[in-house]
C-alpha cells in the first residue's frame, strides 16, 4: 500500500496538519508555514543613519506603516531591505515581499489580484480556499494576519491605491512601502508616517566608494572626484566603485574617462534620472567585454521581473557554464543582481537600458533569441505538464535546438516547483511568442501550462494564455492547435461562467476534430461540451454528447477517456434521476481509472456514486463511498471537492437519522468552504444551524 503526505491548511492558526493516507486518515504533530520572501540585502547602508532611526521611530504602535520616498536609484530599497533583515526576528510569524513593478517601464504594475495571491501563497493557504473575487481574497489575506506578527514589504509602489488593500490591520504587523511618489493620499488619509530619502552628500558619497576599495582612503582626489560624477546617486555610486575596484590602470585614468562621457549627471539636479542613469550605465556596459555587452543586452527581452538560468542560458545561446559565467560577470559590474541562487534581475532602470542597447543587435539576433527563451519554456512545461497530468491527451513538440537550455523536471516535486517559480515568466512568454510570430510555440506553450494554472487557481493566466494561443493557431491555420485550444478555452470559460462563447468554441472544436477524423479529439471536445448542457440545464443534448463520446472513445481504445466518458454518462444518468444506471457506469469508470492509476478521476467517479446511492436511500453505501473519495480528495489537496463530500456526508447522516454524525461533518465542511464559496458555505451553514436548533 503506498503511503501518502498532504496538507490541510488551519488558515487562522498558521498551522497546516500534515496528515497520512494509508487506509484509514491520521493526523501528526502541526508544520507551521512561515514565509520568509525577503530577498538578500545589498550589505551596509552608507549614510544613512538618520533615516534608519526615523524608520525605527515611525514604526510605533500608533503607527504601523512607514512609506520611504525618493528619486529612482537613490536606495530606497537597499535602505528598507537592510532595515527589515535587521528587526527580522521581531516578526517571527513571517516576513512578506513584493515588487509591485510600480515605474517599470516594460511591464504594467502588479495588481492586487496577484500580489494577495502570492501572500496567500507564502502561507500555504491552499489554492482550493483561495476565493475568486478579489476582495474576498483581501479579506482572506487580511484574516490570516490578523493576529500574527508580520512584516510586509512593499516595494516600487506607483500610488497609493496600488498600496491601500494590501497593509496590514493587525497591531502585531508592521509595513514599509517605497516608492518614487510621496504617496501623499496614503500618507494624509491613512495617517502613515512618511520618509524622504534624498542624495547622498559628498562625504557619504566618497565613504561608498571608498568602502568597496582596497588602501584608498575616503579623502583621496580621484575617490572625490569620482563621487562628484555620480552627483549622490547611490546606484550610480555602486556601478563607478564596482568599476574602480575592477580598474587596472590609475583611478585618474577612470576619472578622466568618465569627464569625457557625452552625457552628465547634470540632469539629476532637475528629478530626471533616467538620463543619468543612462550616463553611469553606459560606463559600465561599454567596459564590458563583446560577449558579456551582448548577454547584457538580450537580457533587455525577459517577460518578467528576473530570469533564471535555463531561460538566460536560452537567450545568450551559450551552453549553461559559459552564460552562468557572463551572468556572473555581469553581477560583478552591478549591471544584475542574483537575488536567489541561479536567479537573475535587473534594477527597473537598469532593464530599460538593457531594451535600448538591444537595438544595437541585429533583427535576426533578436529574433533567434527570443525564439531560445520561448523554446526553453516550452520545453520544460512539456516536460512539467506530462508529470503533473500524465493522462491527458499529449501533443507532438518538436525537440528544442542545440542552444535551448531545458530546466531539469523529473518528478511531481520538481515539476510543481518550476511552475511556482516560473508561471508568470511562461505566461509572458506566451505574449511574446506572439509578437514575435511564434505561433506554433505560442499555442503550444499556452496548452502545457492549462494543468497547473487550472489545478491552483490561476484562472486569469489560464484564460490570457489561451487567448492569445488561439489567435496564434488560427493565424497557423492549423486545425489541430485551434481545435485543441477551442476545447481547453471552452473549458475555461465554463469555468468562468461565460456560457455563450464557450458554447461556440466546444462547437467549433467537435467540428474541427469530427473534420479531421481524430476521434480521442473529438471525445474529449464533445465531454467538454457535455458539461456546458449539464450546467444549462440541456439534459438530452447532455446525454447525446456524452454517449458519443463514449462510442469514439471506444473505437479508439483510449481508457482514460472512457473511463471519463463512462463517468459522464453516469452524470447524466443522475441528473435524469436514474442512478442505478449510474452506478452501472461509474463502476466501470472507476475500475479503469484505478487500473490506470487516475487518482483524480478515481475521486470523481466516487463522488458520483456516492451520490447515486444517496438517491436510492442507501445511506451507508452512499457515506462508504464518499469517504473513499474524501481519502482521494485529501491525497490530491483538493479541498473544494473534501468539502463538498464532508456536506454531502452530513447530509446522508441526517437522512439516516445520525444527527450527531451529520453535525460533525457538516461543521468540518463549513470550515473548509467558508473559505472557498460563501453562497455554499450559507447553504451548509443552514443546514448546520437546524440540525443543533438555532
Amino acid at each position: 500500500m503506498v503511503e501518502r503526505n498532504i496538507v490541510s491548511g488551519d488558515i487562522h492558526g498558521s498551522v497546516v496538519q500534515a496528515h497520512t493516507i494509508q487506509g484509514n486518515l491520521h493526523v501528526h504533530a502541526p508544520v507551521v508555514i512561515v514565509p520568509r520572501q525577503l530577498p538578500r540585502s545589498g550589505g551596509e547602508v552608507v549614510g544613512r543613519a538618520a533615516e534608519l532611526a526615523a524608520l525605527e521611530r515611525g514604526l510605533n504602535p500608533a503607527h504601523r506603516t512607514v512609506v520611504i520616498s525618493g528619486t529612482a536609484g537613490v536606495g530606497k530599497t537597499a535602505l528598507c531591505l537592510h532595515w527589515a533583515w535587521s528587526v527580522a526576528g521581531r516578526f517571527p510569524d513571517g516576513q512578506l515581499y513584493v515588487d509591485l513593478r510600480g515605474f517599470d517601464p516594460l511591464r504594467p504594475p502588479l495588481s492586487t489580484a496577484e500580489v494577495v495571491r502570492g501572500f496567500l501563497d507564502g502561507f500555504g493557504v491552499p489554492a482550493e480556499r483561495i476565493p475568486f473575487d478579489v476582495d474576498a481574497q483581501v479579506n482572506l489575506y487580511r484574516s490570516v494576519v490578523a493576529d500574527r506578527r508580520v512584516l510586509v514589504v512593499l516595494d516600487n509602489a506607483r500610488d497609493a491605491n496600488q498600496v491601500r488593500s494590501l497593509l496590514p490591520g493587525g497591531p502585531g504587523c508592521a509595513a514599509v512601502v517605497t516608492s518614487r511618489n510621496e504617496l501623499t493620499g496614503l500618507v494624509v488619509r491613512d495617517d502613515v508616517r512618511r520618509i524622504g530619502l534624498d542624495l547622498l552628500g559628498e562625504a557619504d558619497a566618497r565613504c561608498l566608494i571608498a568602502g568597496r576599495l582596497q588602501g584608498i582612503p575616503a579623502g583621496d582626489g580621484e575617490v572625490g572626484e569620482l563621487a562628484a560624477r555620480c552627483a549622490g546617486l547611490p546606484l550610480a555610486l555602486a556601478i563607478v566603485a564596482g568599476r574602480a575596484a575592477q580598474w587596472p590602470f590609475p583611478l585618474s585614468t577612470l576619472v578622466d574617462e568618465l569627464r569625457s562621457a557625452t552625457q552628465r549627471l547634470d540632469s539629476l539636479d532637475t528629478g530626471d534620472p533616467y538620463s543619468t542613469a543612462r550616463s553611469v550605465f553606459s560606463w559600465s556596459y561599454e567596459a564590458l567585454p563583446a560577449p558579456a555587452q551582448r548577454a547584457f543586452r538580450l537580457l533587455g527581452t525577459t517577460t518578467g521581473s528576473d530570469v533564471g538560468l535555463p531561460a538566460a542560458a536560452s537567450l545568450i545561446g551559450l551552453p549553461r557554464p559559459r552564460s552562468r559565467a557572463l551572468l556572473t560577470e555581469l553581477v560583478r559590474a552591478n549591471l544584475l543582481e542574483e537575488h536567489l541562487p541561479g536567479r537573475f534581475r535587473f534594477h527597473d532602470l537598469l532593464h530599460e537600458y538593457a531594451v535600448e542597447r538591444l537595438a544595437e543587435e541585429p533583427e535576426a539576433g533578436r529574433t533567434a533569441a527570443i525564439t531560445r527563451m520561448v523554446e526553453s519554456y516550452l520545453q520544460t512545461a512539456v516536460a512539467a505538464d506530462a508529470l503533473l497530468s500524465p493522462h491527458r491527451l499529449r501533443t507532438a513538440v518538436p525537440p528544442a535546438g542545440p542552444d535551448v537550455v531545458v530546466a531539469e523536471v523529473s518528478d511531481y516535486r520538481q515539476a510543481l516547483a518550476w511552475c511556482a517559480a516560473e508561471h508568470q515568466l511562461a505566461v509572458g512568454a506566451v505574449a511574446k511568442a506572439v509578437e514575435t510570430g511564434l505561433d506554433r510555440q505560442a499555442w503550444q506553450l499556452a496548452w502545457a501550462l492549462v494543468t497547473y494554472l487550472r489545478r491552483f487557481s490561476h484562472h486569469h493566466d489560464r484564460l490570457a494564455t489561451q487567448r492569445q494561443a488561439l489567435t496564434a493557431a488560427r493565424r497557423l491555420g492549423d486545425p489541430h492547435a485551434e481545435g485543441k485550444i477551442s476545447r481547453v478555452l471552452g473549458k475555461t470559460l465554463i469555468r468562468l461562467g461565460h456560457q455563450d462563447e464557450a458554447d461556440d468554441l466546444l462547437e467549433r472544436a467537435v467540428e474541427l476534430f469530427r473534420e479531421q477524423g481524430d476521434q480521442p479529439e473529438e471525445s474529449d471536445a464533445l465531454l467538454g461540451r457535455t458539461r456546458l448542457h449539464l450546467q444549462r440545464g440541456r439534459l438530452r443534448e447532455a446525454d447525446a454528447d456524452a454517449r458519443r463520446a463514449l462510442s469514439l472513445t471506444e473505437a479508439a481504445g483510449h481508457l482514460n477517456l472512457r473511463a471519463t466518458a463512462l463517468n459522464t454518462v453516469g452524470y447524466c444518468a443522475l441528473a435524469a434521476g436514474a442512478p442505478l444506471e449510474t452506478i452501472t457506469h461509474c463502476t466501470e469508470a472507476l475500475q479503469l481509472y484505478r487500473e490506470i492509476g487516475n487518482i483524480e478521476g478515481a475521486a470523481d467517479v466516487l463522488r458520483m456514486l456516492g451520490s447515486a446511492h444517496a438517491g436510492l436511500g442507501q445511506w451507508d453505501e452512499a457515506i462508504a463511498r464518499y469517504e473513499d473519495s474524501l481519502a482521494q480528495d485529501l491525497v490530491l489537496q483538493d479541498e473544494y471537492h473534501a468539502a463538498l463530500v464532508l456536506d454531502r456526508i452530513g447530509c446522508a447522516h441526517s437522512a439516516a437519522g445520525r444527527t450527531s454524525d451529520a453535525i460533525s461533518a457538516w461543521r468540518r465542511s463549513l470550515a473548509l468552504m467558508e473559505y472557498l464559496d460563501p453562497q455554499e458555505a450559507g447553504e451548509i451553514r443552514g443546514r448546520l444551524d437546524a440540525a443543533e436548533g438555532r
